[in-house]
């Protein structure tokens, strides 16, 4: 079938949800990863967050000091799994060469970083 093919409101409802991803695009996956570069810069930094956080030992907890309301405070291994399958698993999925050039195609050049 061609685009041509659909009808107009099958138009709308693809138009509706291509809009929705464009600006989800723009803004969790190319925030996101400026977001999370800085994150990760700052966790590998020479007495950075890593280190501090590889210096503790196993159980220690760490407080929230967010002020997330309903955030609880999370041990040294809670934050190593955001470390590792949070930050690493957004940034090896998502900053990559394919995926900023097919977001900067949808949602523009800033959006490829």
């Amino acid at each position: 079938m061609k685009y041509t093919d659909l009808s107009a409101a099958e138009k709308e409802v693809l138009a509706v949800w291509e809009r929705n991803v464009r600006g989800w695009i723009h803004t969790i996956i190319s925030k996101g990863i400026v977001q999370a570069r800085a994150l990760d810069a700052s966790m590998q930094a020479p007495g950075g967050a890593g280190s501090l956080l590889d210096s503790l030992d196993a159980g220690e907890i760490i407080p929230n000091s967010s002020g997330i309301q309903g955030g609880l405070d999370l041990t040294k291994e809670q934050w190593l799994v955001l470390r590792s399958i949070g930050l690493g698993g957004f940034l090896n999925t998502y900053d990559t060469t394919a995926v900023r050039q097919v977001a900067a195609t949808a949602a523009g050049p800033t959006a490829g970083l």
